[in-house]
């Protein structure tokens, strides 16, 4: 697994700085004993090789039958790697495990979880340098670089809008489920590692057609396995050996322990860009995309009805709290690849929604240019919101704006206006409409209409103290979502 971006720990280096030190802790990665290797029968490896299409059945997925403890030789090979990283490319190399460290624990606790053991962890520090945005040059993606086909096997997920392989649990799990099942045929660690780089079924024909080969050892480079995986468990022993002895290697210790990524995770009932909730929490917008790199759009997928974010830590209830709070009404979303012909106007017509609810999903003017092949998400419908009944309208069967209006006491043009209705034939039975305030009674205040344009600075809850009216009522008003943005220019909708 070549990468293109990530910790370059496939460099090339001339270091020749040898470095070895009696006092460096055995790794904890085990491997069996000679013995047990050698009872390995390649008729009993057929049964466990599967192709990279087939599902994998549960019986693959249990805890490997046993784990035995073993010294690691510091082979040539090996020596080579500590070498470069303890050499020229030691910077780089504490950068990469510093960097690394704040993932690590989360690592580990899921190895733990599926009867791992937790040095394994380090096969993403070789693979992706802990990167969740690294790409080979074949598609291998993510934090433990997972070819497509192998990854839908174990259970994670790739499409438009999501790429599970970035997701730091999902794909440390299914990691943890591919290394088990490795081990489970092979029944020795650093074939099963070598097999992870270089796929089961190669390392399998080998030990079929060589039957010398009963660990990775006994592999040359005169058989039919890239150099690459020659190279990689040497690799891995090498990064393992030094990340546990930092100290005999001249490495920092790893970072305090408050560096350690931590979160939240809360589950949203609607769609929402990220940028959204990190406005609501007052946070970068890159420390959302930092602990969701799986959403490849910065937005939550529009067809799922919930979705479960990851938010800084001590921040999930605040987050839980505002949007129980804000939220006044629930869309339901659907996608559309745009083709020759199609307007904002006649898409609203046929999914009974606006073009500017359309063009503000989709961040884009109501004038923009529809280029074919781009994927928009549309608002289709609007249930039933728990906001007090004097405010709003849930349409009926049978029912017009104009037997609304006169029902509510209130003007057409007013419920149109207030509810962005460009035609008002596309209202639909349980379409939830917002009612402007009656007009006053005789002898009363009247009731202000005030539109106003949005000016550089501004925000909602500025401009609700402006007009003494609440920041939920303009939202109300103008149909803003709980976590809109307004922008120089704009113009809102005021009752006072």
């Amino acid at each position: 697994m070549y990468l293109v971006c990530g910790l370059a720990l496939f460099g090339c280096s001339n270091t020749t700085h040898t470095i070895y030190h009696e006092q460096t802790v055995s790794p904890e990665i085990h491997t069996p004993e000679k013995a047990d290797r050698e009872s390995v029968q390649t008729s009993w490896l057929e049964d466990f090789v599967i192709e990279r299409d087939e599902e994998i059945s549960e019986d693959l997925l249990e805890e490997p039958d046993t784990l035995y403890d073993s010294i690691f030789d510091i082979t040539p090979r090996a020596d080579h790697w500590i070498q470069r990283f303890s050499g020229a490319e030691r910077k780089y190399f504490q950068d990469s495990l510093n960097r690394f460290e704040t993932l690590r624990p989360i690592m580990e606790d899921i190895l733990d979880q599926h009867g791992l053991p937790r040095d394994l962890v380090y096969l993403c520090l070789v693979e992706s340098g802990g990167h969740a945005h690294a790409v080979s040059r074949a598609g291998a993606t993510g934090y433990w670089q997972f070819m497509p086909g192998t990854a839908r096997i174990y259970g994670l997920s790739m499409n438009r809008w999501v790429d599970e392989r970035r997701d730091l649990e999902k794909s440390t799990a299914a990691a943890a489920r591919y290394l088990k099942h490795l081990h489970r045929i092979f029944d020795d660690w650093l074939l099963a590692i070598a097999a992870y780089n270089a796929g089961e079924g190669t390392i399998f024909r080998i030990m079929r057609n060589h039957e010398h080969v009963r660990a990775f050892w006994d592999i040359s480079q005169e058989m039919p396995i890239k150099g690459e995986t020659l190279e990689y468990v040497p690799k891995f022993i090498a990064t393992l050996t030094m990340a546990k002895n930092r100290e005999a290697y001249g490495l920092t210790d790893p970072p305090d322990e408050k560096e350690i990524l931590q979160y939240d995770s809360v589950t949203v009932n609607s769609f929402f860009y990220l940028d959204e909730i990190a406005e609501i929490l007052d946070v970068p917008r890159s420390t959302m995309l930092h602990l969701n790199p799986e959403l490849i759009r910065e937005c939550t997928p529009p067809l799922k009805k919930q979705y479960t974010l990851k938010v800084p830590k001590n921040s999930g209830e605040a987050l839980t709290a505002h949007l129980a709070e804000a939220s006044r009404s629930s869309v339901t979303y659907t996608t559309h690849t745009i083709e020759r012909g199609d307007t904002l106007s006649g898409l609203a017509k046929k999914h009974a929604t606006s073009t500017r609810m359309i063009a503000q999903t989709n961040r884009m003017a109501v004038n923009d240019i529809l280029r074919p092949g781009r994927i928009l998400i549309i608002p289709t419908k609007t249930s039933p919101a728990p906001v007090s009944s004097r405010h709003t309208h849930t349409v009926a069967a049978g029912e017009t704006l104009k037997s609304i209006s006169k029902k509510h006491g209130i003007e057409v043009q007013d419920l149109i206006e207030m509810n962005r209705i460009s035609d008002p034939d596309t209202i639909f039975p349980d379409m939830v409409l917002f009612l402007p305030p009656k007009a006053a009674p005789r002898g009363s205040p009247t009731v202000k209409t005030t539109q106003y344009r949005v000016k550089k600075g501004d925000t909602l809850w500025g401009i609700s103290k402006q007009f003494e009216v609440t920041a939920q009522d303009i939202m109300r008003w103008n149909r803003l979502r709980p976590t809109a943005q307004i922008f120089p220019g704009d113009q809102l909708t005021i009752y006072h």
